[in-house]
Formats: structure tokens, C-alpha cells, sequence
């Protein structure tokens, strides 16, 4: 592999397609790079004011502005890396030609720009679990004491509903779509805009659609205010169909990821309902990323920074990424989870 600086690694990777996931290329499209760790961002609510009637002989009235709160959060670190060794470069890839003539430094070459793909592809990840614990929780919580890992960031996100016994959907009586009905114009009467998709967990989709309101809904003559048209958008992405009422799109999304613990967990927690934008909920921040190179530090303002270097004593080649992410709300209030069945 050329030896390339830190700074044309980092135009490369940028120019490499990312491996987008669904939280975050729906929810957090926008990404926002910073010249420091710690972000600071505003947060205005806004209220409805009408301007006010004066009298025809006077000039005006002055109408006060409205205040803003300033959030400011020490962004996480995420710098997974790899191991080169000479076994490594020296014995054959899984599926090359056992005769073959490949010299070590070709298979340096190829395992090193797998490793990136791969690092990379691991951040995604990583962001994708980011989006998932603000979008369903409102907050990032992790401490990891013997890895000196301290991750506390909480939003205030309040609006999660939690569906009692005599709410449950397969209840003949229950009207599955009261809550949602409640919910979005709750949201629209605080934010002024309305939600305009729900992603159920698969656990939850068919319960909802067997409602006996639900099928009521679909079967009003011309009314069509329920349309249930089930396709696959991608392998894990499937649209169910719309309510027209609300003016609502239904998908559930079957991703899974292993969490810290090693255990493998879905991406949309098992019973519930993300009632959400399509236009996006926030975007991404990026805290600057400071590394040592030449036995000097330099610091990047970028969302990913590659490293490479080599440890002559063990003779080994390592390559590491990092990356400083925090995917942050616009509005707390504008987005509802709606939990279906205990867990």
C-alpha cells in the first residue's frame, strides 16, 4: 500500500460510498465537523405569537424575543483499529490460488485497504447504535470502567408512551389508532410540524394490522383510509402500506447489531412504535480528532481520521480509525415511541 499522508487518506474515505444505515440516513441525513471535542449547539422553542393590533395613531408595540437554551456535550471517541503481521502477508488470502505468486507487499496492499473497509463499515455501525439509543431513549449512556469509557449525554427526550393492558391491540375493543392520533397532534400543536412515518418492530406490525379498527379502516367503501401494500424496499427495509388520516407511511426495518455484551439485539426494540420526520430529526456532529504523527500531534476537523504506523520491535503494521460522532436532536418534542407490549 502507498504510503499516503493523513490527508489524502481522509479525501479517500470521504470519497468512498458509506455503508448508510437506515437510523442515520433518515433520521440524522445532515453532518456538522468541529474544531474542538466539545460541541456546543442552541436550542430555541418556538411559540406561536401573533403580531398585536395597535391603534391606527401609534407607531407599534414591541413584541420581546423569544429565548434560546445552549447544549453542550464532550463529543465519544470511536477508534477501532487492525494488526498487520508478517504471518498475515506472508501465507495465502482465503480463496487465492494456492500456486500462487503474490508477493508479501501485494497482500499488505489488499489486507490493509480491507481493513479500512472494514473499520469503517464497524463506525457505521457504531453510528447507527448511536441514532437508535437517542431516537428510542433520548440519551447516550455508557460506562465501561475498566476501558475508562464515560459516555453520559441526555437530551430530555419525554415523549414515550407506554400502551397499558386494556390499550393492547389485540383487545376486539381497543381502536389501535387513538394513540397515534393523540400523539401527532400533540407534536403538532409543539412544534408546528407533523410526523409523518412510523417504523413498528416486527413483533408489533401484525398485531396492529388484525385490529379490528385497522381492518375496519381497510374495508370502508372508497374511504381507503387505511391501505396496507406490503413491499421490500431493501432486505431489512419493508413499507406496509399508509393511513391516510394521519398522513403516515408504515415500514418495520429487521437490522440487528451485537451489543457491548456480545449479544446480538434488533435495531427497533422488540414492541414498539417510532412515530418520526422523514425529513430528519438532527443531524451529526463531529468533534475534532488529535492524534500523534511524528511524534507531533495534529488535529483534524474531519468525521473520520485514518493512522497508520508501524511498531519495528514486535514488527507489526497497525492501522487504526477514528471518528468523534454525536448525532443531536433539532427538537426533542417532535418525535413519540410508543411502547406496544412489555418487554
Amino acid at each position: 500500500m502507498p504510503e499516503y499522508t493523513t490527508r489524502e487518506m481522509i479525501e479517500a474515505i470521504d470519497q468512498t460510498p458509506p455503508v448508510r444505515s437506515f437510523l442515520q440516513r433518515t433520521f440524522f441525513p445532515v453532518s456538522q465537523t468541529h474544531v474542538t471535542e466539545v460541541v456546543e449547539f442552541d436550542v430555541r422553542k418556538g411559540k406561536r405569537i401573533m403580531a398585536p393590533l395597535v391603534s391606527p395613531r401609534k407607531g407599534g408595540k414591541v413584541i420581546t424575543r423569544q429565548g434560546f437554551k445552549t447544549n453542550r456535550f464532550t463529543t465519544p471517541k470511536i477508534a477501532p483499529e487492525r494488526v498487520l503481521t508478517i504471518d498475515d502477508i506472508s501465507k495465502r488470502a482465503i480463496g487465492e490460488n494456492i500456486y500462487s505468486r503474490r508477493t508479501p507487499a501485494e497482500r499488505e496492499d489488499e489486507l490493509l485497504t480491507r481493513d479500512i473497509t472494514d473499520l469503517e463499515a464497524s463506525i457505521d455501525r457504531r453510528k447507527e447504535w448511536m441514532c437508535r439509543q437517542i431516537l428510542f431513549d433520548g440519551k447516550l449512556i455508557v460506562v465501561i470502567e475498566s476501558e475508562g469509557v464515560d459516555v453520559q449525554v441526555d437530551f430530555g427526550f419525554q415523549n414515550i408512551i407506554v400502551l397499558g393492558d386494556d390499550e393492547q391491540w389485540n383487545n376486539a375493543d381497543v381502536d389501535a389508532l387513538i394513540p397515534f392520533r393523540k400523539e401527532r397532534k400533540k407534536i403538532i400543536k409543539e412544534c408546528g410540524i407533523a410526523p409523518n412515518m412510523m417504523i413498528f418492530s416486527s413483533d408489533v406490525i401484525q398485531d396492529f394490522m388484525k385490529n379490528p379498527s385497522v381492518m375496519k379502516s381497510m374495508d370502508v367503501l372508497n374511504m381507503k383510509n387505511v391501505v396496507i401494500e406490503p413491499r421490500v424496499v431493501d432486505p431489512s427495509l419493508t413499507f406496509y402500506g399508509r393511513i391516510a388520516e394521519l398522513d403516515m407511511d408504515i415500514y418495520t426495518y429487521d437490522e440487528w447489531f451485537l451489543n457491548d455484551d456480545g449479544e446480538e439485539e434488533p435495531i427497533i426494540p422488540l414492541g414498539t412504535v417510532l412515530m418520526a420526520h422523514s425529513t430528519g430529526e438532527g443531524q451529526i456532529e463531529y468533534g475534532l480528532i488529535t492524534q500523534m504523527e511524528d511524534k507531533k500531534w495534529q488535529s483534524y476537523e474531519a468525521e473520520i481520521v485514518p493512522k497508520v504506523w508501524v511498531d519495528e520491535t514486535d514488527e507489526v503494521k497497525k492501522i487504526r480509525l477514528t471518528s468523534r460522532p454525536l448525532p443531536r436532536p433539532l427538537d426533542v418534542a417532535s418525535w413519540a415511541v410508543f411502547y406496544v407490549k412489555k418487554g
